[in-house]
């Protein structure tokens, strides 16, 4: 049966006392605490909640009218938490719905399909038209906003390598050979059977020649870094989810992500934090001026 999320504001059922007009925070998977009904139902919908229905209460017999548990399955969420999950779950879609370039009649459409008609166009159009446009469009600018400063750097190498003793100390004579201070690249991640290094190819053919061919479990050259200066990333969550939608609605292929901070300056530390991203060459001045319009843009 279709659920319906738009309709007569007073013909409302809640479960577990819990108010139903504004988006929850919490996982969208999770069973839906309320409903709102159209006219059409609404007595249906009352009589259920008030006990005066007889036979199976709506949302199955698992599902309490007023206090009690509201254990419904995936396919009986409220409207407006499949409607989120499509916007927030899709940048492209998030992002045109806050520049106003998605027309809301076609999307209500197109949820409705990939939801397989569970849900009626009307509901689906309403709780699209209550979706907070304003407020996922503040977030997106404030995290352009965190940004500080952006940088690219071609010629980039990720070496995949077995892990061993004699490997560590490799890295270790290597590491105090680095100029970091002319903008070499040399990060490492190290798990107890393998070793990531991120380097400049120039310094890599230095660590390969070093090491056995076995020794070496992939190579991937031709690759850039977008290097992105972040303020005050600890207090902001979902900064990292945010750089990477913005990538990817640019068609960017991201093969790396790592990130360190805070950064240590002259007088301590800062609140400025360092997020790479690893891309193809070829995407990498793609991905730079994605980042350079978030930045920019108000």
């Amino acid at each position: 049966m279709p659920v319906n999320s738009g309709g007569a504001k007073n013909s409302q059922c809640s479960f577990n006392n819990r108010p139903t007009s504004s988006y929850s925070s919490s996982a969208l998977w999770n069973a839906p605490t309320s409903f709102d009904v159209t006219s059409r139902a609404a007595a249906s919908a009352i009589a259920a909640c008030q006990g005066n229905q007889k036979g199976k209460p709506l949302w199955r017999d698992r599902t309490k009218c007023g206090r009690g548990d509201a254990n419904t399955s995936h396919s009986e969420r409220s409207t407006g938490d499949v409607v989120r999950e499509a916007i927030e779950r899709d940048g492209s879609i998030r992002i045109g719905l806050t520049r106003g370039l998605i027309n809301e009649r076609a999307l209500a459409r197109y949820i409705q399909k990939i939801t397989h008609e569970r849900y009626t166009f009307e509901a689906l159009l309403s709780a699209i038209r209550r979706y907070p446009v304003d407020e996922s469009a503040a977030r997106r600018v404030a995290v352009g906003g965190l940004i500080r400063k952006l940088a690219m750097k071609n010629e980039i190498s990720v070496i995949h390598m077995r892990n061993s003793p004699e490997l560590q100390q490799v890295l270790a004579r290597l590491a105090g050979e680095i100029d970091h201070a002319s903008g070499e690249t040399f990060r490492a991640v190290s798990t107890t059977k393998a070793v990531k290094v991120e380097i400049d190819s120039k310094n890599a053919e230095k660590l390969t020649s070093k090491l056995q061919k076995r020794d070496i479990l992939l190579m991937e050259s031709n690759l850039a870094e977008v290097a992105v200066d972040l303020s005050d990333i600890i207090n902001s969550p979902g900064v990292l989810g945010a750089l990477s939608t913005e990538l990817a609605i640019n068609d960017v292929n991201i093969l790396e992500a790592s990130g360190i901070g805070p950064i240590f300056g002259p007088h301590g530390a800062t609140d400025l934090s360092q997020i790479f991203f690893i891309v193809e060459e070829s995407d990498a001045l793609r991905a730079y001026q994605a980042l350079q319009q978030l930045r920019e843009e108000k």
